[in-house]
């Protein structure tokens, strides 16, 4: 866990962070002018030794301050004469990694100039070479939802040709009806992706040539730059990929309620500034509150609120089972515990947060049922809300019906066969049993956690896990009744 803390930088006069350094896709957000980017070049020391002195050479007082702690290290700098450490005896905090930052300082856009469209036309076929696979084909995805869409990209061979013509990166380009397209007259969001993945590739490699074991730590600042809502959603599916793939603690700083939408909630980090001035940092945080005062989602005709991810998951396979997404917009998002949600959906009903035109409704977890109409009885505001709910229990209650209170055999062996061939689901779940802990585990919050370990030690991605999860709960009961009430609500 790196601690940083922030005093007198820029706009932020004192902010202090806990951020896990673990594979994983986080994000970091808030409202233009919050303090983001200034987190991020702060956080960038510790991945690049002169970050401080190239990204604030010009900013502080002899009031500023950036503390930074890992493990038993602390780095104390501050801001006279330059940055200089208060502790230079101690060990400088270093881990592996890269910052690709914003349009000042990101990599993407060090060739984003115009004295660089003469060197373009300078480039020959002998200077070329087909572009990486990994490039290609995820700017074909991202972009196009097609792998093969950029299958002519080419690139300059080598970073030495690039300089030698004038370049700082490596530029590409592509051939198109007998046309070449440089990359700086290809679209800004073609332009910026290929110049972040080029960068991630780099990283990769380094990687994998260096045998590194620990997680690479990746600060990406504004990395929805220029592209398309369904892009964006496609990039942070990309992101979740290849941070399982190639071990990476990914952080990157957003507004865009597509790409949070993919991120769990206990590693979303939300700035938030108090009446007093002061940023609070909300964690974990949810997509619905993280964007509600950045972003008014009026595009949607329906707003389905559900308590987690898990729910998320089986509200939307249901969505798809009834093709309900055809002629209409429809948009899941998990909010936290069930009266949290109904608080949430009166806020966004009275306040019309999503449009006059847009209908909330809420799909809580079954087994609070009975504990929401005694709370809420007729003829109380929150009565009247439109909600349905899930016909299983909570997804941990039911796992541990099935597995353990009312052991079901044919669903166990079916579980056990999709993802548990390594050990076996009778193993984990015998010492999950004979675990004293498990007797105080009411929720089955346990089992599910223990689930999701032995399947992430089987070579299962913890995000992808989960959704396959429900989706083999819901094709193992009769949800019926709730692709029926969706359907009734969202007609």
């Amino acid at each position: 866990m790196l601690e940083i803390e922030i005093e007198n930088v820029r706009n932020i006069s004192r902010l202090k962070l806990s951020l896990p350094f673990f594979q994983g896709l986080y994000a970091v957000t808030g409202v233009n002018g919050i303090g983001k980017s200034t987190i991020f070049s702060a956080l960038s020391k510790v991945v690049y030794r002169g970050a401080l002195k190239n990204y604030f050479k010009n900013d502080g007082t002899a009031h500023s301050k950036i503390s930074y702690r890992l493990n038993d290290l602390e780095n104390i700098w501050v801001r006279q004469s330059g940055w200089q450490r208060q502790n230079p005896e101690a060990d400088e905090i270093f881990v592996n990694g890269i910052y690709e930052g914003s349009l000042i300082y990101g990599n993407r856009f060090s060739d984003a100039h115009t004295s660089r469209m003469s060197a373009a036309s300078h480039i020959t076929d002998s200077n070329i070479c087909a572009a990486e696979p990994f490039v290609l084909e995820n700017l074909g995805k991202i972009l196009r939802n097609d792998e093969t869409y950029y299958a002519d990209l080419k690139r300059v061979k080598t970073k030495v040709i690039a300089q030698k013509l004038g370049f700082s990166g490596v530029p590409y380009l592509i051939d198109r009806d007998g046309v070449r397209i440089h990359q700086f007259k290809m679209s800004s969001g073609e332009f910026v992706l290929i110049g972040l993945l080029h960068y991630i590739h780099e990283r990769i490699i380094y990687t994998s040539k260096k045998s590194i074991s620990k997680p690479s730590v990746i600060l990406l600042d504004e990395i929805e730059l220029a592209l398309h809502p369904s892009a964006q959603d496609r990039l942070a599916i990309f992101l979740n990929k290849i941070s399982s793939q190639y071990n990476f603690c990914i952080y990157f700083a957003t507004h865009s309620i597509q790409i949070l939408s993919n991120v769990r909630a206990e590693k979303i980090f939300h700035l938030d500034s108090g009446i007093s001035g002061a940023i609070e940092v909300i964690n974990p945080c949810y997509p619905a509150y993280a964007t509600r005062c950045m972003y008014t989602p009026d595009g949607f005709d329906f707003i389905l609120l559900v308590e987690d991810n898990l729910a998320k998951n089986l509200v939307e396979k249901s969505i798809r089972d009834c093709r309900l997404q055809i002629s209409r917009l429809i948009k899941v998002l998990p909010c936290g515990g069930w009266e949290k949600t109904l608080e949430l959906q009166n806020e966004i009903q009275n306040s019309r947060l999503a449009g006059a035109g847009c209908t909330v409704i809420s799909i809580l977890d079954g087994d609070i049922q009975d504990a929401c109409n005694r709370k809420y009885p007729s003829g109380t505001p929150f009565a009247a809300l439109k909600k349905s709910f899930l016909p299983i229990l909570s997804l941990e209650k039911y796992l541990k019906k099935m597995l353990v209170t009312e052991p079901s055999d044919p669903f166990a062996r079916d579980l056990g066969d999709t993802f548990y061939r390594v050990r076996s689901l009778p193993d984990i779940v015998s010492d999950y049993k004979n675990d004293p802990k498990s007797a105080n585990d009411n929720n089955g919050k346990g089992l599910l956690m223990v689930l999701k370990a032995c399947a992430v030690e089987q070579g299962h991605n913890e995000d992808v896990y989960l959704r396959e999860l429900c989706t083999f709960i819901s094709n193992f009961e009769n949800l019926e009744s709730l692709a029926s009430n969706i359907q009734r609500f969202c007609s």
